[in-house]
């Protein structure tokens, strides 16, 4: 017969492939932008004069993004996770936080890296997607939370410590998988 032993090894063996898979894809990422980006404008006119605006999400639906996001931190991270009671995956957790403010994210993190207009990394704003990975493959989703000269932080469910906020500009970690933002505001 055999013995209901527990085994460690086996065990660690499991949570370590699972951590190495979580919020990943299968699918590539391919580029179908090769155009740089453009601002959008709106033309006005008026019996008086002609005003030209830039088509920009308002500062405080971006806020309101990052706010939403930053009620979540310390939540754990849950492949698959979709809800706040239980907890997020990385594109659970975007998909989430925007819905909460009445903009539609859905799908995997490769899936999400292909709504709205890609941005540089120069050009990112607060409220805007982020995306890493590695060769043009999309494995990761997060919000970026702030943005000054010299630091990038983005808020994200990860694999080991569910939702936090993290400078990416000044993490070797997250700055040799970053590929590129999008702005679906």
């Amino acid at each position: 017969m055999f013995k209901n032993e527990f085994n460690p090894i086996t065990l660690l063996s499991v949570v370590i492939i699972f951590l190495f898979f979580s919020c990943s894809s299968n699918q590539r990422y391919a580029n179908t932008y090769t155009k740089k980006n453009r601002t959008e404008r709106i033309s006005r006119t008026s019996t008086k004069k002609s005003t030209v605006k830039s088509y920009t999400a308002s500062s405080s639906k971006r806020a309101g993004i990052v706010n939403t996001a930053k009620k979540y931190i310390g939540r754990p991270y849950v492949y698959g996770g979709k809800k706040p009671s239980s907890g997020f995956d990385c594109s659970g957790f975007t998909t989430h936080v925007y819905k909460e403010n009445g903009v539609q994210v859905n799908g995997p993190s490769y899936q999400q890296a292909k709504k709205g207009k890609k941005k540089s990394m120069k050009e990112l704003k607060k409220g805007d997607l982020v995306f890493f990975g590695s060769r043009n493959k999309v494995s990761h989703v997060g919000i970026v939370a702030n943005v000054n000269r010299n630091k990038l932080e983005v808020i994200h469910s990860t694999s080991s410590r569910g939702v936090v906020i993290d400078d990416i500009s000044n993490s070797k970690y997250w700055q040799k998988r970053y590929l590129f933002g999008r702005d679906v505001l």
